[in-house]
């Protein structure tokens, strides 16, 4: 394996810093971009890598993409919450289309640049029932966060058609782990209630779904695409969907703990159901989601619950 200069943006975040502890056992040269917002410098190996701290939409992250020249760039910095979305829609913009902008026209002329990989979610395609999703399916998003992914794909698109741009935008299924106390995803927030033996907060009847994909499934995804020689659009899932509920039992005998749950109103922006099919990826690389929920479950629990004996 010849010796590359790969840029993360947001490497210092949930996702980021699993793709960093994948490649830093490599021979390639690291580079991360973050403005630290989430992410934290204690998650990634600082001896290792190269980081900049700047915020994506910053002059001074062009001028930095400018100077270290990457071979790839796998680009997460992004505002991930929908609820925040729809709260703060140009905030979200700002950070989601600008920031994107701004990271591919500093990219676009870049001589060495083999590949620009996008993280996408599948809150694009919003509440379509034609499931499982593909790559061709209609999109109509729900929140401003699913149209500013979009948006941002649509970008890349069309500086491919005009320059020959090589991309691969990945659509993220929902993507679980061991994130922070701060995390809003469904999983964390089960996890801090029943370990508190409280009772977690579930949005509606509990009965909609969503396909789980667990973090290092999307770390190994997101280095198989800097691979993949057809620019495009790319479902990452297991193609798998499980209802809230039912999350919620697996989690409740994984931590043996029995608490029924608060049910409160369906939130605005929130898809009913999603199962995305990833066969367009598994045919064009070697990779295959290696985690069911159940193990990914299991080992989210082990990692959170180490995380508590250490700080404890």
């Amino acid at each position: 394996m010849s010796k590359n200069k790969i840029l993360i943006t947001g490497g210092c975040g949930f996702i980021g810093s699993r793709v960093i502890a994948r490649l830093a056992n490599t021979q390639h040269d690291l580079f991360i971009m973050d403005n630290l917002s989430t992410g934290k410098k204690e998650n990634v190996p600082l001896d290792r890598v190269e980081l900049c701290v700047c915020d994506i939409r910053s002059e001074e992250a062009y001028e930095y993409i400018q100077h270290i020249q990457p071979d790839y760039v796998i680009h997460l910095a992004a505002q991930i919450d929908v609820q925040t979305s729809i709260q703060q829609q140009q905030h979200d913009a700002d950070i989601n289309i600008m920031g994107t902008l701004n990271i591919i026209q500093s990219c676009l002329h870049l001589p060495a640049l083999r590949q620009f990989v996008f993280a996408s979610t599948a809150a694009v395609y919003g509440n379509n029932a034609d499931l499982p999703l593909t790559e061709q399916s209609t999109t109509i998003p729900t929140s401003p966060y699913g149209q500013s992914k979009l948006v941002g794909e649509q970008y890349l698109a069309l500086v491919t058609h005009l320059h020959g741009f090589p991309y691969a935008a990945l659509r993220f299924a929902n993507v679980y782990g061991k994130k922070s106390y701060a995390a809003k995803d469904v999983i964390t927030s089960f996890w801090t209630k029943l370990k508190q033996n409280e009772a977690p907060v579930i949005f509606g009847d509990g009965e909609q779904t969503r396909d789980f994909i667990y973090v290092e499934d999307i770390a190994c995804a997101l280095i198989e695409a800097m691979y993949v020689s057809q620019s495009g659009i790319y479902n990452i899932s297991t193609n798998e969907q499980t209802s809230i509920n039912d999350v919620l039992g697996i989690m409740g005998t994984l931590l043996q703990c029995n608490v029924l749950p608060q049910k409160l109103a369906e939130r605005v922006g929130d898809i009913r159901d999603s199962r995305l099919a990833n066969n367009k990826f598994v045919q064009h690389t070697s990779w295959t989601p290696a985690y069911t929920l159940q193990t990914g479950l299991y080992a989210t629990i082990q990692r959170k619950n180490n995380k508590v004996k250490v700080e404890n």
